[in-house]
């Protein structure tokens, strides 16, 4: 295993420690690292959560998503920046990937040129950045990125179940799993919200304010931050700064380490698809894309999420299909296309299933379906983008 560390995560006070920093070796770094961050969290880890016991393969707190990471010999382990308190952000790689420097030009260049290979090369495997935990009150994702490692490291998930169509498919592409970017939500929220009503549902996302009230979904968008000093507690939606990651878009402010990590890994590796992984206390679906994009990822991401919705039915995971039409929305999403000409689609996973399988096994078929779908026809048409 390789493990590279960002400078800013090694950084230290005082040259006594230092020195003891170099003698450690960069997984014991990291992992100081991540205690030192729980000691900059303004806010204690919330009792908004559901009672029931978590399975022993439900793994989803900060150094459950170090352990993996840091364990994982078949992948590459790396510490791509780290969150407004401290913690690392972990990125999981699978296949062969390219760090022979700086890109020629870059996509917004490259894509006004005659040629916008000079930005994106001519790649061999499609590549994919597979992003969970955006908030951290919802766990599933997470859950359900670290049995997708194991799968890959040992041919079984932390369930000891197999996916051979998985494990034959994945091979074909060049996979970056980001299991939780937003550790600072996580360490502050319960393991599972199952069996919650829907103000404690509320109060363990979005947050709740000093008289009692639940912060509602709609109404924590009005602050970016949220003002920390009106919240009893902030929830697990937005970051130790109080920043929803997700809506971390708007260029030329980019507020959140989260966010700018993210993007300069989208960049780096002119990402074709970017998963954007989500959980809520209905039934699990994949969001139709915005139609503020290019419109032939428009027009590809209703294809895939209308495909992706229609195998949740089939798997018994939901009763009807969503409506076919884009959206209006703003959010992370919107700066993929304009980092990497890349396409961007978020999910939904359900809070609320009746079992811990069913809440993390959507994100199975979502991968398969995605990438069954990329071998018939790319992701992310850039020929199409730029004609």
């Amino acid at each position: 295993m390789t493990i590279r560390i960002m400078p800013i995560i090694l950084a230290v006070a005082c040259a006594g420690c230092l020195n003891l920093q170099q003698q450690r070796t960069p997984e014991e770094a990291t992992m100081a690292s991540l205690r030192d961050a729980y000691q900059n969290l303004r806010f204690p880890k919330s009792e908004y959560g559901g009672e029931a016991p978590r399975p022993e393969w439900w793994l989803c707190r900060p150094e459950e998503v170090a352990d993996i990471c840091l364990g994982v010999k078949k992948g590459r382990c790396e510490v791509i920046g780290q969150t407004a308190a401290g913690f690392p952000l972990f990125a999981v790689f699978y296949g062969q990937f390219d760090d022979g420097g700086p890109r020629q030009s870059t996509w917004a260049a490259s894509s006004s040129s005659d040629a916008y290979e000079c930005y994106y090369g001519k790649p061999e495997k499609q590549t994919i950045i597979w992003a969970t935990g955006f908030h951290g009150a919802e766990p599933e994702g997470v859950v359900a990125t670290l049995n997708m490692i194991q799968l890959l490291e040992t041919g079984k998930d932390l369930r000891g179940r197999s996916y051979p169509k998985l494990l034959e498919l994945i091979p074909q592409f060049r996979i970056i799993f980001l299991p939780c970017v937003n550790m600072d939500g996580r360490a502050i929220s319960q393991d599972h919200l199952q069996g919650t009503d829907k103000v404690t549902f509320r109060k363990a996302c979005q947050g709740e304010w000093l008289d009692g009230r639940p912060i509602e979904w709609r109404e924590s968008k009005r602050y970016f931050p949220l003002p920390l000093d009106r919240v009893k507690h902030p929830g697990g939606y937005p970051n130790a700064d109080g920043f929803n990651i997700m809506h971390d878009a708007t260029p030329g402010n980019i507020r959140t380490p989260e966010a700018r990590a993210m993007l300069a890994l989208i960049e780096r590796y002119a990402a074709d698809f970017f998963f954007n992984g989500h959980s809520c206390e209905g039934k699990p679906f994949m969001i139709m894309p915005s139609e503020i994009n290019y419109q032939a990822h428009v027009e590809r991401g209703l294809e895939l999420a209308d495909a992706v919705n229609a195998r949740l039915v089939e798997a018994g995971l939901r009763s009807g299909m969503p409506k076919k039409a884009p959206t209006r929305t703003i959010n992370f999403n919107s700066l993929v296309s304009l980092t990497s000409g890349g396409l961007a689609l978020a999910n939904e996973l359900n809070s609320w299933a009746d079992s811990f399988d069913d809440m993390i096994e959507p994100n199975f078929i979502i991968m398969e379906v995605i990438l069954e779908s990329a071998l018939e026809k790319p992701l992310a048409d850039r020929s199409a983008l730029v004609r």
